[in-house]
């Protein structure tokens, strides 16, 4: 028996079928959300314990739900689908991650835009408020509690107050929109119900004209075709187009007197007339020719149908829908809408201003066409998934409209229909850029000495940890040189720092220029640097390389911008382990009792006790 068959039995009732199906599709998200967890471990931006117990909760949730939809325990609430359920229990398990990153917790917090989402064809108003307001609170508690608990991983306080903010300032808009479409969405629903069972059954009149297409008869329920719909409605004996009309235009009426003086049937003719109560009203009005025994033709029957509700709806859903695009529009990420055939059906001014093209250009077009071959084949793949109902995060280098390489995050959504059907998917990109470059800049900064852009004493020690675990592992030995400038002091009091500093530079290439690429060159003082040679077969091959090192640096340096030379010396102090320690600070000690020793001896080199 096959897994899907276990999990999802043909007996089972359609809708909890259908609830299971939709549950599949957000394990699926969590899924992805472990990976991203996975991924947030390995660059050591989530500590491992909280991976591990993010990934159980994430488990334990799912297998829940569906524990509760197998054995109907859901129904028993208003909402079966436990919607608003799962929306909060993502945004918990979000915060939780939020709260456990030690750093990028910006891109987390994006997270709640994607939950939310879920929500925006099942929650109202109401609803939305709730979570908002559970959202901010949450967040704030994650602040509060990183500041009290773990005030390491905050950079800068104000910041994540600032990002605490700007969440406030664009939740609630989500929310006042998402309510809006809800509800639209239900009222458009009901009203279009309601016009096709009035169409199917009565309509709201029946007419009938004659040959001149006067109306010669009009049997009304009172709601459209009589007089207390509108101020002045049709009598017999009179033509549509005879009574004052808001639309359609001249044209449309000349188009549909065409099809009449035809004797063609015609569907779904609308007008609209100045209601009793002052408003315009809307008919929908379809007729079909009647002929004589012998095909002489005799006039028009047919019905008509109050739209008014329905064409309101639209109006309302039209410029909810302008308001919802006035939202993307100001949301700081680019989103674009590929149906089920990878065609661009909506794009916000981020994504057209980021790539430097018109909206009017890229509706309708192929992904491939927008973005470019190169850059389909490589996010082929992707979009193939996210059209199978599954949510995809991936990072990719493009170029802007302007040609500059950027950095960038997709997240593809599933966008889905009824039934569960796959309509397309939604891309949510954000330019993370700067991000990438601050990250490489801190990176740079923190292990890196300013001046002549050797490791410093932080990367000096982390190197010195890992070449001791790998000497320890593989039973080999390897070298510690620790070096003093001699004769430093005075140049840099009688020529002044700039002078020092052109001679730290110079000494500091000369030095790197003397070792293999495997080896580790770092200042770790003013004038103190450290070199590590790992795996050296004997004490000899050091001793080589310090005479190589003291040699290059006997030669004069030349400052600009006087050009003098100044000549200097250096002493070195050599430890081996694993003789000479076992351990970094071992190690350290040892070869700075060697560099003092080798420093009274004058520019030369000692190993630790001889």
């Amino acid at each position: 028996m096959k897994l899907a068959e276990v999990l999802l039995p043909s007996t089972l009732d359609a809708k909890q079928a259908l609830r299971l199906r939709r549950l599949g599709l957000a394990a699926l998200s969590y899924l992805l959300a472990a990976g991203l967890v996975a991924l947030a471990w390995a660059f050591d931006v989530l500590a491992p314990a909280a991976a591990l117990q993010i990934t159980a909760a994430y488990v334990a949730l799912n297998l829940a739900l569906y524990a509760a939809i197998r054995s109907d325990f859901n129904l028993r609430f208003a909402d079966p689908s436990l919607t608003r359920f799962q929306i909060l229990a993502a945004i918990t398990l979000l915060m939780v991650v939020t709260y456990n990153m030690n750093d990028a917790r910006n891109l987390a917090l994006f997270g709640c835009f994607i939950v939310l989402l879920f929500g925006v064809f099942r929650l109202d108003t109401r609803g939305f408020t709730l979570i908002t307001l559970y959202t901010l609170a949450a967040y704030a508690l994650v602040i509060d509690l990183l500041m009290y608990l773990r005030p390491q991983a905050i950079h800068d306080v104000p910041l994540e107050w600032m990002s605490w903010l700007t969440l406030a300032g664009l939740l609630p808009g989500f929310t006042i929109i998402g309510g809006q479409i809800n509800r639209l969405r239900r009222r458009l629903s009901e009203s279009e119900a309601r016009f096709r069972s009035l169409t199917e059954m009565s309509s709201d009149f029946y007419w009938e004209s004659d040959t001149e297409h006067r109306v010669t008869r009009l049997d009304s329920g009172g709601t459209a075709g009589g007089v207390p719909a509108f101020r002045r409605s049709v009598q017999t004996g009179q033509r549509r187009w005879e009574i004052p009309y808001l639309s359609p235009d001249a044209a449309g009426w000349q188009a549909h007197r065409a099809v009449l003086d035809a004797h063609q049937p015609f569907r779904g003719f609308e007008l609209s007339r100045l209601g009793a109560e002052g408003t315009e009203r809307f008919i929908s009005i379809s007729g079909d020719p009647v002929f004589d025994a012998s095909g002489a033709f005799q006039g028009y029957r047919g019905v008509g149908t109050d739209i008014t509700a329905r064409k309101q709806a639209e109006q309302e859903l039209r410029d909810s829908l302008a308001k919802l695009r006035l939202f993307a529009d100001n949301v700081p990420v680019m989103t674009v809408l590929w149906d089920e055939n990878l065609r661009c059906r909506f794009a916000n001014k981020v994504f057209t201003g980021f790539y430097g093209v018109a909206l009017e250009q890229i509706i309708g077009k192929h992904v491939s066409e927008v973005l470019g071959q190169e850059a389909y084949r490589e996010i082929e793949a992707h979009l193939a998934q996210a059209l199978q109902g599954q949510a995809v995060t991936y990072q990719r280098m493009t170029r802007a409209g302007n040609d500059e390489p950027r950095y960038i995050e997709i997240r593809l959504l599933p966008h889905l229909g009824d039934q569960g059907k796959v309509l397309g998917c939604f891309a949510v990109t954000t330019d993370i850029t700067e991000h990438k470059l601050t990250q490489e800049r801190i990176q740079r900064v923190a292990h890196h000495d300013d001046l002549t852009g050797l490791p410093n004493r932080l990367l000096f020690n982390d190197r010195l940890h890992q070449t001791l675990s790998l000497a320890k592992r593989d039973s080999r030995q390897f070298a510690l040189l620790y070096l003093d400038l001699d004769h430093f002091k005075p140049v840099n009091d009688s020529m002044g720092h700039a002078a020092g500093d052109e001679l730290l530079q110079g000494v500091a290439a000369r030095i790197r220029n003397q070792v293999r690429e495997s080896d580790t060159v770092a200042r770790v003082g003013g004038d103190e640097f450290t070199v590590i040679l790992p795996d050296i077969a004997k004490r000899e091959e050091a001793a080589v390389v310090a005479g190589k090192i003291i040699s290059a640096l006997a030669l004069p340096f030349r400052l600009s911008p006087q050009g003098q030379s100044i000549a200097i010396g250096i002493s070195i102090g050599i430890a081996v382990y694993p003789g000479d320690g076992r351990d970094a600070d071992a190690l350290v000690t040892a070869a700075d009792t060697a560099m003092y020793a080798a420093k009274q001896a004058g520019s030369s080199f000692r190993f630790c006790g001889s």
